[in-house]
């Protein structure tokens, strides 16, 4: 049952994840649409382009693979994901390197958008969780006249 706690709360990080990524990835429209010729952009554009899809797809399995009974299967349905979404990275580092107006580099650093997103929301989520439980155990303290016994009644 411990599965059920925590993919509600992978589901939520994973649908914050898409959703900032989908942001930068119209930010990086927006400029390639501004500097068409610019080939950081169109790298940028791309990876993270292609950064956004792998997110969604990466997703989509945990859902799936969530539902499974059988564990085996559970862990070789992600294997294959994580082998197709391999195969796509491999295919866009490789399309980049022959387009000579895209940059390599911008396309690989587009590329760890969304996994750069996911582990600071990760972070950010652990920084708040960890700062409401120091709230609530700073709230719950007993200040030192409610602890005195006779003389504050």
């Amino acid at each position: 049952m411990l599965g059920a706690q925590i993919i509600p709360n992978l589901e939520v990080q994973l649908k914050r994840t898409v959703k900032s990524t989908a942001i930068i990835v119209a930010f990086m429209a927006l400029a390639l649409i501004l500097d068409l010729q610019n080939g950081v952009y169109q790298g940028l554009f791309i990876g993270s382009l292609i950064s956004l899809q792998n997110a969604i797809l990466l997703s989509k399995r945990i859902k799936k693979a969530s539902t499974m009974k059988d564990v085996g299967k559970a862990i070789s349905y992600m294997r294959r994901g994580l082998f197709i979404r391999l195969i796509i990275i491999m295919a866009t580092l490789w399309l980049s390197i022959r387009i000579p107006s895209v940059s390599v580099n911008a396309t690989a650093v587009g590329l760890f958008v969304a996994p750069v997103m996911s582990v600071s929301d990760f972070i950010i989520t652990l920084i708040k969780e960890s700062h409401l439980k120091q709230n609530a155990l700073n709230n719950n303290k007993v200040n030192q006249f409610q602890r005195e016994g006779g003389e504050n009644a």
